[in-house]
């Protein structure tokens, strides 16, 4: 397509995708960070809109036909796109939430890193597990899943079609109880471990009075959890890939209830 030669109903079906692919890899994991630059992001949501520009068929009848009836249709595209990206950001907050827990119990809690993909602090274990995390999605073709939503979302839910509907705020809330069922799940073997450790040091405290154990037990924690931490990353790792490749359907249900 040539920009300079396009037709209104090309611009209005260029725009209309645009927009949603916009607002999908602006709440991407990792292409979404504030470490990208802006204009990244921007090149990386034209040449989505660009390579989807042949492939999408949306109907002429659809298209606005005025600023008012844009502005509404791409308030639309946006919440679609919104909505898919922040269906995956909460399986990455769930192991960021895995993290955050497990450094606590480690004592980690007051050395935090800035975490690029939120802007906020976070615990160094929950921003190393983020990053494996990450690795992972990438690893299992995650991100493919994202190209496919966009092109058959489309098909599902045509411009103008976009509806919050009470199936939606359902799935939505599943979710969200799915995100901190999987964060337990993920941290239960390190977590247990560690309050099992603070017991054994509570009941070793009144046994031997004289030992320090506030300078015995900080060291003894941090030892103990990172090496359970190794130990079952292979768990972890297994557990995220299959959430991940899951991602398809979770998708396609979304854009099933819109």
């Amino acid at each position: 397509m040539f920009f300079s030669d396009a037709t209104y109903q090309q611009w209005m079906h260029f725009l209309l995708i645009l927009t949603r692919c916009s607002a999908l890899v602006a709440l991407l994991p990792f292409f979404g960070s504030a470490n990208i630059p802006d204009t990244v992001k921007a090149g990386l949501s034209m040449a989505l809109a660009v390579f989807l520009h042949p492939i999408v068929k949306i109907d002429p009848a659809l298209f606005p036909t005025g600023l008012d009836s844009f502005l509404i249709l791409a308030f639309g595209e946006l919440m679609i796109g919104a909505i898919l990206g922040f269906a995956v950001r909460l399986l990455f907050s769930a192991v960021q939430i895995m993290g955050h827990l497990a450094g606590f119990q480690m004592g980690f809690s007051v050395a935090n890193v800035l975490d690029p993909m939120g802007g906020e602090q976070v615990s160094v274990i929950g921003q190393f597990c983020y990053v494996i995390a990450i690795l992972v999605f990438f690893a299992v073709g995650g991100h493919h899943w994202f190209f496919s939503a966009a092109a058959e979302s489309f098909a599902i839910v045509p411009p103008g079609q976009f509806a919050f509907s009470r199936i939606l705020f359902d799935q939505l809330t599943t979710m969200t109880a799915d995100m901190f069922e999987l964060a337990l799940k993920l941290g239960a073997p390190v977590i247990g471990v560690l309050l099992a450790a603070d017991v054994a040091m509570g009941v070793l405290a009144k046994t031997v009075p004289q030992m320090n154990i506030l300078i015995v037990g900080m060291p003894l924690k941090i030892g103990v959890g990172l090496f359970f931490l190794a130990l079952t990353m292979g768990f972890m790792i297994v557990t995220m890939g299959a959430s991940f490749r899951d991602l398809g359907p979770v998708l396609g249900s979304f854009l099933k209830a819109m």
